[in-house]
């Protein structure tokens, strides 16, 4: 059976939607996100048909739909890949196997939600090869890469990455692991799920079924004498003290957590049950990003900034817009071509705010009832750049768009 096609089309009529050709179709549906660099894949079954999206580049994509007599063949292959429970609907599941496509090793992360018509299905794309692992490529500007360096010369503290789900936050963990690298330092990380190998380094992943969840395997990584720990992310009050104890305490510890910005972070440790002394002591600095989509380079043209845009931009505050002032009045964008699938975009990098916690900071935050206002008006009274500022310098170097950095911040 063919590949279904990349464009909108009727559901794909089974000649007899049997074990064989389910599985066939499966194997044509993962090859063919793969091939088109999905980070995702979603099945999701309605009264009459089948319907299938990639997200690409953040950006959710309809695929043709399937035929309704394929969802549960497809669903039970991929229950089965998972080591799942076939004959489980009415909770959800998670799981994970390992396919090859195109010469590469892809993981695939299943997770599975009873809807109205049957269980939706969300397949997560692990390529080692596609992370970005490396400080330089992420995107991060020159002087701000130059003072990350310096935060993880530090033996101890916390160094936190914020930002929503799908900002990149593990692919930055990544790149500050691979950054110490060499050092003669034990590295060990907590994962969930591991998704890029570093020799010399012991990754762990956690497996809540078995009970082993991040608190868990924190408390036995401070037992195997660390220099340095990366936690893939805290979650909950009782990781978060552990992690912050073990930061105190002689050890360097990297971790995320899920904030729209920098300042926002303080906030959220604080809310969690976090003393304001041990945040103030611990936290070295805190790294907000985002994802933007860059030009397609295929069909990339400069052109007159659109009235539309210069509207959605007279209405940010005089800060935001200091980056703007004597730029030029023409912008770069893509036209869409067949390489970016007539999007005009191709791949992403990551804009970023670094907040270092220096002595006014750390004084700021112990201060009882001192919050998000005050935090933010500290973090622009520095002068420094926000996570917009440094979408729009990207814009202005005609690397991605005004429209894409507002999108996403």
């Amino acid at each position: 059976m063919k590949p279904p096609a990349s464009g909108r089309g009727g559901p794909l009529v089974p000649e007899q939607a049997d074990d064989k050709r389910a599985r066939q179709l499966l194997d044509n549906l993962l090859a063919q996100a793969h091939r088109e660099r999905a980070s995702d894949v979603h099945v999701l079954p309605q009264a009459k048909e089948v319907l299938v999206y990639f997200r690409v580049d953040g950006v959710l994509v309809e695929k043709r739909p399937l035929h309704q007599a394929y969802g549960q063949p497809i669903l039970n292959r991929l229950k089965v890949l998972g080591g799942l429970d076939i004959a489980e609907r009415r909770l959800p599941q998670d799981g994970i196997f390992t396919a090859h496509s195109q010469g590469e090793e892809v993981r695939f992360r299943i997770s599975t939600l009873p809807t109205d018509f049957g269980e939706k299905i969300v397949l997560r794309l692990l390529v080692s090869n596609r992370l970005v692992v490396e400080l330089d490529k992420l995107g991060a500007p020159t002087p701000m890469a130059a003072q990350i360096r310096n935060l993880l010369r530090r033996p101890t503290g916390m160094i936190l990455v914020s930002g929503p789900t799908g900002s990149g936050k593990t692919s930055t963990l990544y790149a500050l692991v691979r950054e110490l690298l060499g050092a003669k330092l034990n590295i060990v990380t907590l994962e969930d799920p591991i998704e890029y190998r570093f020799r010399g380094v012991a990754q762990s992943q956690t497996n809540p079924v078995a009970g082993y969840e991040f608190s868990t395997g924190l408390r036995a990584i401070l037992r195997q004498d660390p220099d340095v720990i990366m936690l893939g992310e805290i979650r909950d009050l009782e990781t978060a003290r552990i992690a912050f104890k073990a930061a105190l305490t002689g050890h360097l510890v990297l971790s995320s957590l899920h904030t729209r910005n920098a300042t926002e972070v303080l906030v959220r440790l604080i809310d969690m049950g976090l003393e304001r002394y041990v945040v103030a002591s611990a936290l070295r600095a805190v790294l907000g990003q985002r994802l933007v989509r860059t030009i397609c380079t295929a069909c990339r043209t400069q052109g007159p900034i659109s009235d539309a845009t210069r509207e959605k931009l007279r209405l940010l505050p005089k800060r935001e817009l200091r980056l703007l002032a004597g730029g030029s009045n023409s912008m770069a964008s893509g036209k869409g071509c067949a390489r970016c699938n007539n999007t005009g975009y191709m791949g992403r990098t990551g804009v970023f705010e670094l907040l270092e916690i220096d002595e006014p900071l750390q004084e700021l935050i112990r201060t009882e009832g001192t919050g998000q206002t005050q935090f933010a008006e500290e973090y622009h009274k520095r002068g420094l750049p926000d996570i917009r500022q440094t979408g729009f310098a990207k814009a202005l170097e005609g690397v991605t768009t005004f429209d894409e950095v507002l999108a996403v911040t």
